[in-house]
């Protein structure tokens, strides 16, 4: 045979052989997704190969997180597929600086250019669709949802995008009134992501209690917050536009006025991200009812609520902050007038996007060396920032020029007494907006107190505009039947705490109840696990009433005073207040329960409370007992 004949074939045969293993590998660049719990995390590229499925991501929080990735897996058809190895990529722009192994359980630490992981599984099953990722098991880990492995993108479920028509109507003022602030969010498409609202906003702004009234009816959300204008719960769950911080959203709420979310989170994603199958027709949601038009406006302009505009200067641009100042009112104005000429926009959420933006600028200059050591992530923010410290000021050239606080319109959003101080620097301390603020700031003074279980003559009350009044009478009552409930129950329940040293002051107080198998619990009222764990325990401690068991409760000045009087009522036992629990050797974490048997010695100790540290802590009680 011709030696020319024989190399021809022998390379046809060798070229066909790497067809058929390649044809049976497949690839699947930027795939779409159906839904995320943390949008930080997004595949890039999915190898399927006879050996491994092999996934590109991209780390979007690299620079302000750090990160380790254990439990790392993947689900398919109610099959799990754990991580076997991982690589790390190290960029410099598109140049790969570093290639190396990920170790699983390392604490990387922030860094910008540490951006990528490539993780290997075993194979996908033959024919999967689709498949999830999961870091870890709660909603505060990475979780992604339907990777597609088709190159399309889900359908979306909602109705087609539709411009609003301009009626040419400006915004109106609006009246105070106090009562519930409501909404209903409706997921579409089948999703496993979880949905639901959270943090400070949803308390009264005045009372700082959680009267939250929600229905959750399959994927309906029925929302209801008491509120004396405008509120701005955020809700999390979905990532609905760019600027959303992880998967968090803010909407403005208002009582006597309506407002629907439709959400298709596969077509929000869509929208937002670069993936492969192209772009949805319109945004992923719809916002509908009398005030619908308005959220979009915040919704589309999240930088501006959030203070993370890319308009906002650095502060390594500026001399002085003056300087600063001058460029952040450039800014914002040029950005204003561009919105202004959209056609997208009607007359009244232009008005409105006028007033959110005076507000933000008021902000920004309340706030300004704060946000940007945030911002920024600036190491040593005093040394860095001092010639903006140094030259700050709230006096401003520009607050004539204003709109916001000048009539009702500026109630559309809640009442702000952050900007206060600046109002009252330049002399723009007159008029309802600035008489509501200013008597709504006095009225969390006066709650504050009452939250002291310091009960308040009515002539108090009354030195606030009526709008504030019924919910102060209503918190003064309360007020005084707690305070009443002190006296008879909790002083006997506070105790002094003893002057020693740290490292001697739990093994002190102990000693102060010979023959007592003593419990002692380290807590604070802002820890969520150490809340969980005391109510879980009330029925444990009915369980050893009349016995020789005392359960000992420490807390440190984090708890507010008012707080803690509630807790201390709520909560049989003996309850210490010391100035910091850090004094305490070996604290690093709360809660902390320590175990002391009759004769004051130390039996048992943990940190943290879980599913079964309620079964470990009455088997420890019980050992000490005997």
């Amino acid at each position: 045979m011709n030696r020319n004949i024989l190399t021809v074939l022998l390379a046809l045969v060798f070229s066909m052989s790497v067809a058929t293993v390649q044809a049976k590998d497949k690839v699947f660049v930027r795939p779409a997704i159906k839904s995320m719990t943390i949008a930080d995390l997004l595949p890039t590229r999915v190898e399927l190969t006879k050996k491994a499925t092999i996934v590109h991501f991209k780390i979007h929080c690299a620079k302000h997180r750090n990160w380790d990735m254990v439990g790392a897996r993947l689900e398919s058809d109610g099959q799990t597929y754990a991580c076997q190895q991982a690589r790390i990529i190290t960029h410099d722009g598109p140049k790969v600086l570093a290639d190396e192994a990920f170790v699983f359980g390392k604490k990387y630490p922030m860094d910008a250019r540490r951006d990528s992981v490539i993780l290997y599984f075993d194979p996908l099953p033959k024919g999967a669709s689709t498949f999830d990722y999961l870091e870890g098991d709660n909603f505060n880990s990475w979780q992604i949802f339907g990777i597609r492995l088709d190159n399309r993108l889900y359908p979306s479920s909602l109705p087609a995008w539709k411009p609003r028509k301009d009626d040419g109507k400006p915004l109106e003022p609006v009246a105070l009134q106090h009562g519930d602030a409501t909404t209903t969010i409706t997921i579409h498409g089948d999703t496993p992501s979880g949905f639901g609202w959270f943090g400070a906003p949803s308390n009264d702004p005045i009372t700082g209690e959680y009267k939250v009234a929600s229905t959750i009816e399959n994927s309906i959300y029925h929302y209801s917050q008491p509120a004396y204008s405008t509120v701005i719960p955020r809700f999390m769950g979905a990532k609905i536009e760019p600027d959303a911080i992880s998967g968090q959203f803010p909407m403005f709420l208002i009582p006597d006025q309506t407002l629907t979310l439709d959400v298709d989170l596969a077509a929000c994603l869509a929208f937002q991200y670069d993936f492969a199958a192209g772009k949805p027709d319109g945004r992923g949601y719809r916002v509908g009812g009398t005030i619908g038009d308005l959220n979009e406006v915040l919704l589309e302009n999240l930088g501006q609520y959030y203070l993370t505009l890319p308009e906002m200067p650095r502060h390594d641009q500026v001399k002085d902050f003056p300087e600063w100042r001058e460029r952040m009112w450039h800014n914002l104005d040029s950005l204003r007038r561009v919105v202004m000429q959209r056609q997208d926009y009607t007359r009244r959420q232009k008005d409105f996007f006028s007033l959110m933006t005076d507000l933000t600028y008021m902000r920004a200059i309340v706030r300004c060396p704060g946000i940007l050591a945030w911002r920024d992530r600036l190491s040593n923010p005093d040394s860095t920032l001092a010639h903006l410290k140094n030259t700050h000021t709230l006096v401003d050239a520009h607050a004539r020029e204003l709109q916001f606080g000048r009539d009702g319109r500026s109630f559309w959003f809640p009442l702000n007494t952050e900007i206060l101080p600046y109002l009252e620097a330049n002399g723009l301390n007159s008029g309802e907006v600035y008489e509501t603020t200013r008597d709504f700031y006095r009225a969390k003074l006066i709650a504050e107190k009452m939250h002291n279980m310091e009960v308040q003559p009515d002539s108090v009350i009354q030195s606030v505009r009526p709008h504030f009044q019924p919910v102060l009478r209503a918190f003064n009552d309360t007020t005084r039947v707690l305070a009443d409930r002190m006296k008879a129950e909790g002083e006997k329940r506070k105790c002094t705490a003893p002057d020693v040293p740290g490292d001697q002051l739990v093994q002190t107080i102990v000693n102060q109840y010979p023959g007592r198998v003593v419990f002692v619990d380290l807590w604070a009222t802002w820890c969520g696990p150490c809340m969980a764990g005391i109510g879980a325990m009330e029925p444990l401690k009915k369980k050893f009433e009349g016995t020789d068991v005392l359960f000992v409760y420490i807390t440190d000045e984090s708890s507010k005073v008012g707080d803690w009087n509630k807790q201390v009522l709520d909560t049989p036992g003996q309850h210490y207040r010391i100035k910091d629990l850090s004094q305490i050797p070996g604290i690093t974490s709360i809660p902390h329960y320590y175990l002391f048997d009759r004769q004051g010695k130390q039996v048992w100790e943990h940190s943290g409370f879980g599913g079964d540290t309620l079964e470990t802590i009455e088997q420890q009680i019980r050992h000490a007992l005997e």
